[in-house]
């Protein structure tokens, strides 16, 4: 200490008074006394009061010894002389303690003129504080070496500054006390303070490089402001962690011309070792002596000069003479403030100082570097830096992951547990996170060792990146702020959101009438009502169209009645021939009912194509019932349960979500904490055995449904997030692993890894399922089946009833059909003993009629043809002319004619099959009816009927009799009519024979020729 004080001396001397800004050149003359040598205390305040006296000393720098220092502050009390120190731990009142602390507080403060330039150590207290905050640690040491030194760090033990920070705090008893550090081992602490002196904080850090905890995994803070003179080659290169405070900086011109002087002093050359010698505490007595000088120079201008007696005192501690100028010299102090070489120096009024900034440097592998500035009124404001940067190359990170497919797969199992106590290599794991981490150790040029955590929880990996246990995380490790505040995060590689796993909906059942279903429940009303008022304009239009009567004969030009095609039913049988594609043998002529059907027909055309093309859509996809359709569903309803895997970022998302629907669902997981799952193998096993809704990341959600055909995602994503790799805060490689994983992205190579990963390996393709179009089943059509049954059915019974409707009627007129007369007499005749009485029942009983309807119905033989039983009006009753054909203008038709002979009823003749002997072929001739029946008037009254009756030709039953079949047939021949020329104009031979009631009658008969000459057999002719 004494060669530093006389080097303080030596410098300001040597500096002309202009270069420190003084108004009096003042020489400082340097006096040293060892009080180290006296062997009591006595003899020490002898010796200081001694050297007092006699040199007229007006100031002491004291020693850096707190007992000494603490004897010198109070002689300098009791005669009011300054006492100058720049020990970090000399009488502050906040490190004594006991005895030296009560004998402080009996000194009279107000007469002590007390000065350090050390930093106070509660300025230090509240920087550390501030560092440690700034650093978010969670778990630290502190190694101190003396028990006062803890006093700077007083701030840090009370206010860690997070909930729940583990501290130890340690003592280094000796030089080669290594206890601590393997206590921080033991207890996985990499964050270390060590309050030690320069000694020991050397030797701490060398034990530490031998223990292999110089390395990045590890942080170290020193509370020594004297870091510029350690020698840090053997750290800087070991990617240590160390950040420190200090006062100076050594590119600075001012520490550069008082090194000049240092070394010219020390008469040493300038190099790097020697260099470590300018120390902060050299650099603080250099400052110290220049306070000095500028607060004397204050003194010396106040008074006028150096001849005032009072500048220069006889000071005496015997006779307690004080200097009486000594506390107004004190009083200077409080009054300077210059710019030293340890920054800005100013004092307090009790004599700390104050206003001074502190250098925040960290080890790099350059050396020391200024990472920020800490000042008593901002704080600590740094970017922490490792000295590490761009020293990737060729080194090995320690990578903590979890395993999981398809991320990062063990090929050995599939469980975690398995791996421990156990060695394993890289090799054994496969998955995205390890091709990812191959491209980036590629792209980086390093090394890495997978140290996957058995736990499952993902926090568990924050951690271990926090505490420097691992290097990186690569996993799906989900960015949010809780972790951000942790750890620091790349750019995501993957982006992802919060979705809902749940079981594949069953297809629903095609309803029986599904192909109902191309169209709803209105647009089948609409339809039908635009059936029916289609068909109702199409017949009004109709009938007020004169176009659309016509001529029924059109070869009859005089013909006086004209018909309408366009009824009731004629019309709803166009609207409905029309819907349903298909021709109609009703047509319209009219301009207007054309453009009414044109209309119609263009609406039928789109809405059948429509109908065509949703039912093809509605029948080949299978419709898939859904209990949930998204995240509000879930809520609302108490059969199916959800939950998440307890401990994740998808619970965090839920507990600190303010949407009501989220904050519901969170509200219901926490109150059954049966539905968390410890992790996602078993939330998937749970959907898929029993009603359970599962929350995971839609990329967990994608791999899963690849494998699991009967599991699906519902609905879209609760939120949007993205996967990162976790590094510890302040990393600089953060930036560097930023810049691959987007190089990474735009080349397509995640992408591809992603698709091996996902649906590579997978066993539920898609692409099979729509490959080709199921087949229709019973289940999908079956319902056209039942319409086409009732159809059936319905026309059925309509028939039914149409035939008895028909039959009554037939009944009702007493009027037998020609067929029935004479089959029923055939067959009642050969069988029945047929007598008149049983004949004339028959032929008034309806069910009579309705038998041999019946039965001609359902011959499969027989001929399509039948006597039509035609009703005659009650003038036509009374008429006994013996041949009458009648004309009836509203049933006119090349197929309707009625004949009389006599009294015999109006028939219709038919041509029939026998159906009983299957031998007849029977052929029915109608003769033409009179060439001039245009005749209305005659065809209309009934009076007029006997002036048509000698044209009225007759009608002839001719069959073909079997060989074996005996009758009689009289060949005589008599006219048929009265007109010779009517019959030979028609074609018609007259016959003299028997009817089939055995009288006997005039038959005319004609046969073609093509008959006549092809009949196999006889010919029996009947007239009726």
């Amino acid at each position: 200490m004494e060669s530093i004080f006389k080097y303080a001396i030596f410098h300001y001397n040597r500096l002309a008074k202009d270069a420190h800004n003084l108004t009096h050149k003042i020489n400082l003359q340097a006096e040293t006394l060892n009080l180290i040598s006296s062997g009591s205390t006595l003899k020490t305040v002898e010796d200081v009061c001694s050297l007092i006296h006699q040199r007229r000393v007006q100031g002491i720098f004291g020693p850096p010894y707190i007992e000494l220092a603490t004897l010198a502050h109070s002689i300098c009390c009791h005669i009011n002389i300054p006492f100058i120190n720049v020990c970090s731990n000399c009488y502050d009142p906040e490190n004594l303690a006991g005895d030296a602390e009560e004998q402080w507080d009996n000194v009279t403060r107000h007469d002590c003129v007390s000065i350090n330039l050390y930093p106070s150590n509660a300025e230090l207290n509240i920087a550390f504080h501030n560092l440690t905050h700034k650093l978010h640690w969670n778990k630290f040491i502190i190694i101190y070496d003396i028990e006062s030194g803890l006093t700077r760090l007083q701030r840090v033990l009370n206010d860690p500054g997070l909930n729940q920070t583990d501290i130890l705090v340690r003592p280094f008893t000796h030089i080669n006390d290594r206890s601590a550090l393997l206590d921080a081992i033991g207890r996985d602490v990499f964050n270390i303070i060590l309050d030690l002196n320069d000694l020991h904080t050397h030797a701490v850090l060398k034990m530490a490089l031998q223990m292999g905890m110089i390395s990045s995994s590890y942080h170290f803070v020193l509370t020594t402001l004297n870091i510029d003179s350690y020698d840090l080659e053997d750290f800087k290169y070991n990617f240590v962690n160390l950040t420190a405070f200090r006062l100076f900086r050594r590119d600075d011109q001012r520490v550069k011309s008082a090194m000049d002087s240092f070394f010219v002093f020390k008469t040493m050359p300038t190099d790097d070792i020697n260099q470590r010698l300018f120390t902060t505490s050299v650099a603080l007595w250099v400052d110290a002596v220049l306070a000095y000088a500028y607060a004397y120079d204050k003194l010396i201008t106040s008074y006028g000069g150096f001849r005032n007696e009072a500048i220069r005192p006889n000071i005496s501690c015997v006779e307690d003479n004080k200097w009486p100028l000594g506390t107004e010299l004190g009083l200077k102090f409080n009054e300077i403030s210059f710019d030293g070489i340890t920054g800005i120096v100013k004092f307090t009024p009790s004599g700390k100082r104050t206003g001074f900034e502190l250098d925040i440097v960290h080890l790099t592998e350059t050396g020391l570097t200024k990472i920020g500035v800490w000042s008593r009124e901002r704080g600590a404001n740094f970017t922490l830096i490792s000295s590490s940067r761009g020293t990737l190359f060729n080194s090995t990170l320690i990578v903590t992951t979890i395993i999981g497919a398809p991320f990062v797969i063990y090929k050995h199992s599939e469980n975690a547990t398995v791996i421990l106590n156990q060695t394993y290599s890289n090799s054994e794991f496969e998955g995205f996170c390890i091709d990812l981490l191959d491209e980036l150790a590629r792209e980086l040029k390093f090394y890495y060792k997978i140290k996957p955590i058995t736990t499952g929880r993902y926090d568990d990996m924050v951690e271990e990146v926090r505490n420097k246990v691992a290097d990186l995380a690569v996993a799906p490790l989900t960015i949010n702020y809780a972790r951000e505040k942790k750890i620091d995060f790349t750019k995501p590689f993957l982006s992802l959101g919060i979705a809902i796993l749940f079981k594949l909906p069953k297809p629903e059942k095609p309803g029986l009438f599904s192909f109902l279903s191309p169209l709803s429940l209105e647009i089948w009303i609409y339809t039908f009502a635009a059936i029916f008022t289609v068909s109702f304009i199409l017949l009004l239009i109709a009938r007020c169209s004169p176009d659309e009567w016509r001529n029924p004969y059109p070869c009859d030009a005089e013909y006086d009645y004209l018909e309408n095609r366009f009824t009731v039913s004629n019309t709803l049988w166009f609207s409905i021939g029309t819907l349903m594609q298909q021709g109609s043998d009703v047509s319209p002529s009219a301009i207007s009912t054309r453009l009414v059907s044109g209309i119609w027909w263009f609406f039928t055309l789109i809405l059948i194509s429509s109908y065509t093309a949703n039912l093809a859509a509605f029948l080949t996809v299978e419709k898939l019932v859904n209990p949930i359709e998204s995240a509000e569903d879930l809520v609302k309803q108490t059969k199916i349960k959800y939950g998440l895997v307890s401990g994740g970022s998808t619970e965090q998302f839920f507990r600190e979500s303010t949407i009501p629907v989220y904050q519901a669902m969170w509200k219901f997981m926490s109150n059954n904490p049966e539905v968390f799952a410890k992790n996602s193998q078993e939330g998937i096993d749970r959907v898929k055995s029993e009603s359970y809704a599962f929350f995971m990341e839609s990329t967990s959600i994608e791999y899963t449904v690849q494998r699991e055909c009967n599991l699906t995602q519902i609905g879209g994503l609760l939120d949007n997030k993205g996967y990162g790799i976790g590094l510890p805060e302040g990393s600089p490689h953060r930036e560097r692993f930023s810049e691959i994983i987007l190089d990474l992205q735009e080349k397509g190579i995640i992408q591809k890894s992603y698709n091996k990963w996902w649906k590579g390996k997978g066993t539920c393709s898609s692409d099979k399922k729509d490959s080709k179009a199921n087949p229709l089943g019973l289940t999908n059509v079956g319902g056209i089946f039942v319409v086409l049954l009732g159809g059936i059915v319905l026309s059925i019974f309509v028939a039914i009833l149409e035939f008895l409707w028909h039959a009554r009627k037939n009944h009702a007129d007493r009027r037998v059909s020609l067929f029935i007369r004479i089959r029923f007499r055939f067959i009642l005749g050969h069988f029945y003993n047929y007598n008149k009485k049983q004949k004339k029942y028959f032929q008034h009983s309806v069910w009579w009629e309705l038998l041999k309807e019946v039965r001609f119905s359902i011959q499969c033989g027989a001929s399509n043809r039948k006597a039509l039983v035609t009703r005659r009006c009650s003038q036509c009753e009374h008429d006994a002319d013996p041949c009458t054909l009648a004309h009836h203008p509203h049933r006119r038709s090349s197929s309707l004619a009625s004949v009389n002979f006599g009294r015999t009823s109006k028939t219709r003749t038919t041509i029939e099959k026998t159906p009983e002997l299957d031998k007849f072929d029977t052929v029915l001739m109608l003769a033409t009816e009179q060439r001039n029946h245009s005749d209305s008037y005659s065809r209309r009254h009934h009076s007029s009927m006997r002036s048509q009756r000698k044209k009225s030709p007759s009608l002839l039953l001719v069959e073909q009799q079997p060989s074996n079949h005996v009758h009689r047939i009289q060949t005589q021949q008599t006219p048929l009519n009265k007109n010779p020329d009517s019959s030979a104009k028609y074609g018609l031979k007259s016959h003299r024979g028997e009817d089939d009631n055995g009288n006997s009658a005039d038959i005319n008969a004609s046969l073609n020729s093509s008959l006549s000459t092809n009949s196999r057999f006889p010919l029996r002719v009947s007239r009726l």
